[in-house]
């Protein structure tokens, strides 16, 4: 198994802003699953969506598309493990 953890985070003192946003894509034995998680930086955030893929490309997409759209909101990569 194999998997990949992106962690966000956006802070605008001004907005009163603190907030994290996590991505970890993992491969099972039969398919692919995307977990976000996201919260107020210090907590251990909302539960969190999970979603779940049957081909490696469509769950690499999804991952695109949600980083390009977190980046657009002001939050930046903060680490990126594989």
């Amino acid at each position: 198994m194999s998997c990949l953890d992106i962690h966000m985070e956006c802070v605008i003192p001004d907005k009163n802003r603190k907030a994290f946003y996590r991505l970890t894509a993992m491969q099972g034995l039969l398919n692919y699953t995307l977990i976000r998680r996201w919260g107020r930086i210090g907590t251990k955030g909302q539960p969190g969506q999970s979603d779940r893929f049957t081909d490696q490309v469509d769950m690499a997409q999804e991952l695109r598309r949600i980083v390009r759209k977190r980046l657009s909101h002001g939050y930046v990569i903060v680490s990126v493990d594989l």
